[in-house]
């Protein structure tokens, strides 16, 4: 599957009637987020769910079980099921809850419309039954930018003919790229088998703009052509190091994201000004929000309109990052074929550290009275939290194991665990931990940059990708030193510079 997304051409009223849907769907979807929760509440409170629960739980968490233990643990998961259905915890019931919701918007949006829309709904409640998810959230009507579909003969039906969308009463024209490139892409893209189409809107500084978001049977057409090398891939928070066999990488991952990130801290800083200017009565005197007020909250049109360029600055970040993570996937793509990444967890990296601990070194403090006073200071519990945020790394390693596979090539990932790339030496076959603001080791009588001789060593994995493979790493090394070198040598020249990443 793929996508195709075409710029719909609407009038003022077709814009209205296409707001009012979206509104339409606002309101279903949140009548059925309630309808959920008060279902999740009655699950809690059943005995019988709660007692067939402890018992799957104890067989699951068995290192080896028996048959008969298998053949229980299958029965307690059917019996498990029934109860989320009687209840009414069940995609189907979802399904037909919101489809008796939904009779009233008949006019406005289809069943499958609908539909979709319930589907939505069961994979929060998936998420929050067998998931990490903890509550079951209501939308804002900003936060509806899609209103899906099921296939292409019921709801907003794409005419690849005419190249209009037929939806309910409304004949939306498409609009086509002008460039000839990009013309002659959509027009094979359009080739495939049609699935549905999907109605997509995005903020811009002069308001909602509508899209046609097609979705097209088998794969996307490909315009990179692959490369024939293997490249071991270091990804970090802020940067991407790979190493092939006749090229060196070593780049910043959506370097120009934190221009964005300044103009939505100066809106978001005058949106809160705005705010507590119209709302005296909603915070304390500290500052705080007065939760016990009641009184609904008052909006100027400056602050509307704030909103809007907030939520179109968002768009345009997300726009940028992707649009910049596909562009080095691109180039990394066109030098290999075979992908070995180390895998990281990011989610982890992102959440502040738990435990206060002090530092390793001792810092002397001149006090008032002249004297000097040796301490120990804490060490600071903010880890990568902004910076991926800012970079997003996870997205970049999805975007390259989708293109690599599109394009035919391998994606594999190497654990992070047994491996331990940025801690092995193959010189002296020996573990050393080195602490991060270390960008440089001395391998030998060479002087190496941190990332790329671990990428270096993930391209040289044994056939487990559970270690270096040393002879190979010791035959190939003084090639891989010598690429380095130019590489750092060429950053340095033309002014590429990240000391906290990079160590120049």
């Amino acid at each position: 599957m793929h996508t195709v997304q075409l710029l719909l051409k609407t009038s003022k009223y077709e814009r209205h009637e296409i707001d009012r849907r979206f509104h339409a769907l606002a309101h279903l979807h949140n009548v059925c987020v309630k309808h959920a929760r008060k279902c999740m509440i009655r699950l809690q409170h059943d005995k019988r769910y709660a007692e067939l629960r402890q018992l799957y739980n104890e067989l699951v968490k068995k290192e080896k079980m028996s048959k008969e233990e298998k053949s229980q643990k299958k029965k307690l998961a059917k019996q498990l099921a029934a109860c989320r259905t009687e209840q009414g915890l069940s995609k189907a019931s979802l399904e037909h809850y919101i489809k008796v919701c939904g009779k009233q918007f008949s006019k406005l949006l289809s069943s499958q419309q609908v539909q979709a829309e319930a589907d939505r709904v069961w994979c929060g409640v998936e998420r929050c039954l067998f998931g990490n998810g903890k509550e079951l959230h209501f939308k804002k009507l900003m936060d509806f930018d899609t209103i899906g579909g099921k296939s292409n003969k019921n709801g907003a039906r794409f005419d690849l003919d005419a190249m209009y969308v037929n939806w309910l009463g409304l004949s939306l024209k498409c609009y086509l790229p002008k460039s000839e490139n990009s013309l002659s892409y959509v027009w094979e893209s359009l080739k495939g088998k049609i699935s549905y189409c999907n109605i997509k809107r995005l903020m811009f500084s002069s308001g909602w703009r509508y899209y046609a978001e097609i979705v097209v049977s088998g794969a996307a057409p490909t315009r990179v052509s692959i490369g024939t090398s293997t490249m071991g891939i270091d990804p970090g928070v802020s940067t991407i190091a790979g190493v092939s066999e006749d090229a060196c990488v070593l780049e910043e991952l959506a370097p120009n994201a934190i221009q964005y990130e300044k103009k939505i801290q100066k809106i978001s800083q005058s949106m809160d000004r705005s705010r507590r200017i119209s709302n005296p009565n909603k915070y304390n005197e500290d500052g705080t929000i007065n939760r016990s007020n009641r009184d609904p909250w008052k909006y100027s049109k400056n602050y509307v309109k704030m909103c809007r360029l907030l939520k179109s600055l968002y768009r345009k970040k997300h726009a940028y990052i992707v649009d910049s993570h596909r562009e080095l996937c691109n180039k990394l793509i066109t030098i290999a074929r075979y992908f070995p990444v180390e895998k990281m967890h990011f989610q982890a990296l992102q959440k502040r550290a738990k435990e206060t601990k002090r530092q390793e070194k001792k810092t002397e403090v001149k006090q008032k009275d002249g004297t000097v006073k040796v301490i120990q200071k804490y060490k600071r519990k903010k880890r990568f939290g902004r910076s991926i945020n800012r970079r997003a790394p996870a997205r970049f390693l999805l975007e390259l194991k989708r293109k690599a596979e599109a394009v035919g090539g391998v994606y594999a990932e190497v654990d992070t665990k047994e491996f331990k790339a940025s801690q092995y030496n193959h010189v002296t076959d020996t573990y050393e931990k080195i602490p991060l603001s270390q960008r440089e080791k001395e391998i030998g009588k060479r002087k190496v940059q941190r990332d790329l001789y671990s990428a270096f060593l993930i391209r040289n994995a044994d056939l487990d990708f559970k270690h270096p493979d040393r002879e190979k790493c010791e035959y190939e090394f003084e090639y891989f030193a010598n690429l380095q070198d130019q590489l750092i040598l060429k950053m340095k020249e033309s002014g590429l510079s990240m000391r906290q990443c990079f160590g120049f």
